[in-house]
């Protein structure tokens, strides 16, 4: 007997570098960014929080001031607003 598979969660609303995309909430946010080519070679982060390479400074609907957070111990959450990465990130083609 399998497990009965569970749905994923609905999909937020974030900003990234004032473009608006949706994310699941359980992928944290370096997969997001990765999924969204903004990382461009995925052997450049540990993906872990040890290496520091996911640097990016966010803001929230509650906290309008940038916070510098490492990206993969972030989790996409409603308004989310990434308003700075280093230089491990690069600006995608527009679709």
């Amino acid at each position: 007997m399998t497990a009965p598979h569970s749905p994923s969660p609905p999909l937020v609303d974030i900003t990234i570098l004032g473009r608006r995309h949706q994310a699941r909430p359980d992928v944290s946010l370096v997969w997001v960014l990765y999924d969204e080519g903004y990382i461009e070679s995925a052997s450049r982060f540990c993906w872990n929080g040890t290496c520091l390479n996911c640097m990016i400074s966010v803001t929230t609907p509650e906290r309008q001031i940038p916070v510098r957070v490492k990206a993969c111990e972030v989790f996409p959450s409603p308004g989310l607003t990434v308003v700075k990465m280093g230089g491990e990130f690069r600006i995608p083609r527009a679709a």
